[in-house]
């Protein structure tokens, strides 16, 4: 059974200080649970890779890219629909983030400003994605589904304000996803 919202704001305030100020404290007690919390995740990180190799498999003509930074509360995988070094320029990308603070994960879309091959600015596509990204989309949560039994978080419940700080996210603009996934959602590889 997913947890309920008001377990997911728990979780939130029990890993991340309630104000920007408290997050620049090394010793905050949020930051020690959440690299805890990060060393039990990397102790089997197996898991993860072998989510990875599969759905590699699943998406022969996608490029992956491991995204996850520890800064943040989820491991994240790009998918960007090209091969090949250098890689073409693509015209979006998606991220399957899995929660290592709930058993959630979202998988969202970003598209691509670009100056002649030169890549700029990312545009962030929350549920429900646009058509091109839709499929591929779909076979990101499935597999998240299947390795880890997780469920994809509403995206209504991922909009809910929550009241901490989260790296230079602070309240009220925090959200829970920027606490379960990630505040800077548009920085891939």
């Amino acid at each position: 059974m997913p947890p309920s919202t008001d377990e997911l704001l728990t979780l939130a305030r029990h890993y991340w200080p309630a104000s920007y100020e408290e997050s620049l404290d090394d010793a905050h007690p949020e930051l020690k649970r959440r690299q805890e919390r990060w060393a039990q995740v990397l102790e089997r990180n197996e898991r993860w890779e072998e989510f990875r190799r599969q759905l590699r498999m699943r998406l022969p003509a996608f490029t992956l890219a491991e995204a996850t930074t520890t800064s943040q509360a989820s491991l994240r995988c790009a998918v960007y629909p090209a091969k090949g070094i250098p890689m073409q320029p693509v015209p979006w990308a998606l991220v399957g983030c899995l929660s290592i603070l709930a058993p959630v994960y979202t998988v969202y879309g970003l598209t691509f400003d670009y100056e002649g091959r030169k890549r700029g600015k990312a545009h962030l596509h929350l549920p429900p994605l646009p058509a091109a990204m839709s499929d591929t989309a779909r076979i990101i949560a499935r597999e998240l589904e299947a390795h880890f039994h997780v469920t994809a978080l509403p995206p209504e419940v991922a909009a809910l304000p929550v009241p901490v700080a989260v790296e230079w996210t602070r309240p009220p603009q925090t959200t829970l996803f920027d606490a379960l996934f990630d505040s800077s959602p548009t920085i891939v590889p």
